[in-house]
């Protein structure tokens, strides 16, 4: 992150936004609808997650079909052929709900809501501790026998079917919450975004992809598809997930073990560890992925962002080894939670302040643009005024609905928000910039609160009724919806739309999702029964209770390590952040830090690193030159990855195997 220089920002620039043409988002959104109904079926039954990445693996083969069928369309009716930026439009708009249907939302909000109620019947041990702070209106029943709860879990009589009617009244009061808490994301985004945008110049380097099949309107096909490195590229990913897919149908292939362990790769047995004990043992865990699409990706960033993003991982299993020589041998999880949770809050302060001329110019404007509405003066909003007053609006309104409809206190359910703003915030950064593949928070904001403050000071109803609330956004630990916005709002931004009448857009196509997610989802669960949909559906439920029970009967204080954890990420991060914006060209970016632990970068960081040496060896023994000449071959990297593993996850849905292609 660097601190710009002041650039006059001149609120009265008018742009003059592009015209789509009115079938362009009957496409856009027919795709959302079919997306969300397969994506939504495909995340229960086998727990392929095709909305996963902020450059969804599902997304980029559906537009390139939409790209080749366009080119046909191209050749025998040019007038019917989208353009250009209707293109972009479409894949911002399919962007915007990737992951709604999975990960973010559908395979958590149904299945935990029924779970609350038929794992708190008489026969559980937690008989009668959850569902007494439960509304009625917020679950399809309270009565485990009920139809709603029992056939979800243990089938539906012969002939029967899904009792759809009774989540209608859960639905029609918990669909506003749903919706807003999106809404407020899209306002987060729609703030920062001309500043990220125009004042920073971040790289976005996810958006490139869809910027490039694209294409040209004076083309037939995009440029990028005449580059024998692109389809170099695309096949150097295809072949290694390819044997991967042969060999679950046909286990004579090799395997390529693109998922194996750091151990594995010096040849030693799954499971064996590196080092017996000691200090070194740290490293145990080291993961050797090997993610085509990431090494494409990390070729295309700036070398100090890819170079901190390993670096930092493997200072952060260093910091292990160095407690375990001190003879620290517990709370090695909480201490570096703990540290990305003070990171988390350090760099949301430093993206503020870096943007505070530009965000003090949006407040002024728009409040004295309200001020001179009641003098009867004439004046102009800003272009982020309806961000600004949007995002008060809404985050107000959430504090209402918690406390009139769910009952939960005004003061944690902001609390609870306030964590969702921070953590949207650096999320959305990071992606922004340092464009990793997949990537949340590794800490759930609802249960740092319950972590720090206990249930006693909570109380039992909020604590239930948070971890509700928590179901869309804010337990998220795989995506989270700020890192689909902000690329989304970057591509609008190029397509030529308004950021104004892209949130519209993208808010327009969410609510269409929720609704299509309320509709699929429970009749898939119905359908088959949670007994037989994925290993992962079986047991979120179950986890889920078990997690509240956890924070209702069992109180864990605070340690030294968790306060030592807090004061030290801090200070690194703070420390990180003023170096960098002092000394140009320090080699160690403070996103590096941020984002050093969790399950993503344990699986991404090997192929960033040799994303890394590829793109430092290019430059230094070819120069710029060869670097650009070589994009391409990075294109078809991150294009033949998601599109090969797409096509295997598809044949895996109608033909099962024993193993996932990859594991999520």
């Amino acid at each position: 992150m660097e601190e710009v220089k002041a650039i006059p920002i001149n609120f009265e620039k008018v742009q003059v936004e592009a015209k789509f043409r009115w079938f362009v988002f009957i496409i856009a959104f027919t795709l959302v609808m079919a997306f969300s109904v397969f994506s939504g079926w495909a995340a229960l039954l086998r727990h392929e997650i095709l909305g996963t990445g902020y450059l969804p693996r599902g997304i980029v083969p559906l537009f390139l079909l939409v790209v080749l069928f366009n080119s046909i369309v191209k050749m025998t009716f040019p007038k019917f052929a989208l353009r250009r930026k209707e293109l972009i439009f479409v894949f911002a708009i399919l962007t915007s709900i990737a992951a709604i249907p999975g990960q973010e939302f559908g395979i958590h909000f149904y299945l935990n809501l029924l779970g609350l109620v038929y794992y708190s019947s008489p026969k559980s041990q937690w008989f009668n501790l959850i569902t007494p702070h439960l509304p009625s209106w917020l679950v399809p029943s309270l009565q485990f026998r009920d139809p709603a709860i029992l056939w979800a879990y243990e089938g539906m009589p012969a002939g029967a079917k899904p009792p759809l009617s009774e989540w209608l009244i859960p639905l029609i009061f918990w669909t506003p919450y749903l919706f807003s808490i999106y809404a407020l994301i899209v306002c987060l985004c729609g703030l920062v975004a001309r500043q990220w945008e125009e004042h920073e110049r971040l790289l976005y380097p996810l958006t490139q992809i869809p910027i490039e099949l694209a294409g040209d309107e004076r083309q037939i096909l995009p440029k990028v598809f005449s580059s024998l490195f692109f389809w170099l590229g695309f096949f150097i990913a295809a072949i290694p997930i390819s044997m991967r897919g042969l060999h679950l149908y046909f286990p004579q292939v090799p395997d390529p073990l693109l998922q194996r362990s750091f151990a594995q790769l010096f040849g030693l047995p799954a499971g064996t560890p590196l080092f017996a004990s000691g200090p070194m043992s740290a490293f145990n865990g080291l993961q050797a992925h090997l993610y085509p699409e990431m090494i494409g990706i990390a070729y295309l960033l700036s070398t100090e962002v890819s170079f901190s993003l390993w670096f930092f991982l493997l200072l952060r299993h260093m910091e292990v080894a160095i407690r375990i020589a001190l003879g620290v041998d517990m709370y090695h999880s909480e201490f570096l939670a703990f540290q990305s949770i003070a990171s988390y809050t350090v760099m949301a302060l430093a993206i503020l302040w870096v943007s505070r001329r530009y965000l003090l110019a949006i407040v002024s404007d728009s409040v004295q643009c309200c001020l001179n509405c009641f003098s009867k003066k004439s004046s102009s909003m800003p272009p982020e005024g309806w961000a600004f007053f949007g995002s008060i609006l809404v985050f107000a309104g959430l504090i209402c609905w918690a406390k009139v409809i769910a009952g939960v206190s005004a003061f944690w359910a902001a609390a609870m928000l306030f964590g969702l703003l921070v953590t949207s915030l650096v999320v959305a950064r990071v992606v922004s910039e340092a464009g990793i593949y997949i990537y949340s928070a590794p800490f759930r904001v609802n249960q740092v609160l319950f972590d720090i403050f206990g249930k006693d000071r909570i109380g039992a109803r909020n604590v239930v009724l948070m971890t509700a609330m928590s179901w869309v956004q804010i337990r998220s630990t795989a995506t989270m919806a700020s890192g689909y916005i902000v690329n989304a709002f970057r591509l609008t931004n190029l397509a030529g739309l308004l950021r104004s009448s892209s949130a519209f857009w993208m808010l327009a196509a969410i609510l269409l999702c929720l609704l299509v997610c309320h509709l699929t989802i429970p009749t898939v669960i119905y359908t088959y029964s949670v007994s037989k949909l994925s290993w992962w559906a079986q047991n979120s439920s179950l986890n889920t209770t078990n997690l509240i029970a956890q924070y209702l009967t069992t109180t864990r204080p605070l340690t030294v390590h968790h306060w030592l954890g807090l004061f030290i990420g801090a200070l690194t991060c703070w420390m990180l952040i003023k170096i960098r914006l002092t000394f140009i060209g320090f080699p160690l970016h403070p996103l590096g830090f941020v984002a050093w632990y969790g399950w993503p970068i344990d699986r991404y960081w090997f192929s960033i690193l040799i994303g890394w040496a590829t793109k430092l060896a290019i430059l230094k023994y070819g120069g710029f030159k060869t670097f650009h000449r070589f994009r391409p071959l990075a294109y078809g990297l991150i294009v033949g990855g998601t599109t090969t593993l797409t096509f295997w996850i598809l044949l895996r849905l109608f033909y099962q195997t024993a193993a996932s292609i990859i594991v999520d």
